[in-house]
């Protein structure tokens, strides 16, 4: 069965700007929030998800329908969003983050504080794992996509998937118990 989005991007293609449209209305958030999740910097987010949609624009006619427009999409995505990061760790540039102080004064409750700390803490593990393993488990638990998808989006085989995933994982389930034990000693 055919992707029904191809015929979106066909559109594109053609010049249809009430199609790119509503391709940009239906990625923005998602895009955003993955390239978010993967360099952990809003304005780089933003920027990377334009020069996503300004990429799509540009190669519409050039898609071939060998999977999912999502797939495609997200590809885009984090192939800039890979660029970015290996261009800030050549410039050692990468920006710590901002402090939650400014979070606590607008009223709200213990217990949306700490749902908000634990975010930030998750973000923090995230953070720590190398990038196609972040990109992998983030293209699956936030985006659903199946492991063959984020195979064509890494360019890997769904072994290199499966085995990023698990690290991923892995690497995620030793840090929380690792942080369990400093807070409670």
């Amino acid at each position: 069965m055919a992707d029904p989005e191809y015929a979106l991007i066909r559109a594109i293609a053609s010049g249809d700007q009430e199609a790119f449209e509503r391709l940009v209305k239906r990625y923005q958030n998602p895009l955003y929030n993955f390239v978010y999740r993967h360099l952990g910097d809003r304005a780089l987010a933003e920027d990377i998800t334009q020069e996503t949609f300004l990429q799509i624009y540009r190669s519409a006619s050039r898609f071939e329908p060998r999977a999912r427009v999502s797939t495609w999409i997200f590809k885009i995505a984090f192939n800039l969003s890979l660029n970015e990061s290996e261009r800030q760790s050549r410039l050692q540039l990468r920006e710590t983050p901002i402090t939650d102080e400014h979070q606590y004064a607008d009223g709200r409750s213990a217990a949306a504080v700490a749902n908000f700390e634990l975010g930030q803490q998750i973000t923090g593990l995230l953070d720590r794992l190398p990038d196609r393993q972040r990109a992998a488990l983030l293209l699956r638990v936030n985006e659903g996509l199946s492991y063959r998808e984020i195979a064509e989006v890494l360019g890997l085989s769904l072994q290199g998937v499966e085995s990023l995933i698990f690290k991923a994982r892995q690497q995620l389930r030793e840090a929380a118990r690792s942080m369990r034990t400093e807070q409670e000693e």
